[in-house]
């Protein structure tokens, strides 16, 4: 067995995916979105997690027809990560290192908020228990790590995960 396990959100279709919403997000996917000046790009702003950088309220809602919630959810590819509180109480828990966590605004369907969600990411260091994926220096959709980690977060029941084996190369 594989020290390292690969860790992400579910992404069957009955898993909420969430995208990101605000001012002036356009209704096609990948279209710019620009800020009011109509110059400067959202998008890098987004990237980086920086919502208080921006001029206008951004959150995190449904781009699905998904009802059920996850300890990760899937944020549609791109690189936020959205952790459950018992992700994160069993991470704390079991003193794990090499993450992260931030506040985000979460919402359901109807737009009202959903409680227990924290942004995630992954804050590696040398002999931390969370990597980054392929040795990546920013975030992915993705993380690995250790077999403690997996131990503390069933322990939690935070196993609302897509989990396999990961071998590094």
């Amino acid at each position: 067995m594989s020290e390292w396990v690969r860790i992400a959100a579910r992404s069957k279709r009955n898993y909420v995916w969430l995208g990101v919403n605000g001012q002036g997000k356009p209704k096609v996917t990948g279209a710019p979105w620009y800020m009011p000046d109509g110059v400067t790009s959202v998008y890098p702003f987004i990237v980086d997690w920086r919502p208080e950088e921006l001029p206008f309220p951004v959150w995190l809602a449904p781009y699905n027809g998904g009802k059920k919630f996850g300890d990760l959810l899937w944020t549609g590819g791109i690189t936020l990560k959205i952790a459950s509180t018992r992700f994160i109480e069993a991470l704390r828990a079991a003193e794990v290192t090499g993450y992260r966590t931030f506040d985000v605004e979460v919402r359901d369907h109807a737009g009202s908020p959903v409680e227990g969600y924290t942004g995630f990411a992954t804050d590696p260091s040398p002999g931390s228990d969370i990597q980054n994926i392929y040795g990546q220096t920013g975030q992915n959709f993705s993380f690995i790590a250790t077999q403690r980690v997996v131990k503390a977060l069933h322990d939690h029941g935070a196993d609302q995960l897509d989990m396999s084996p990961y071998t590094p190369d």
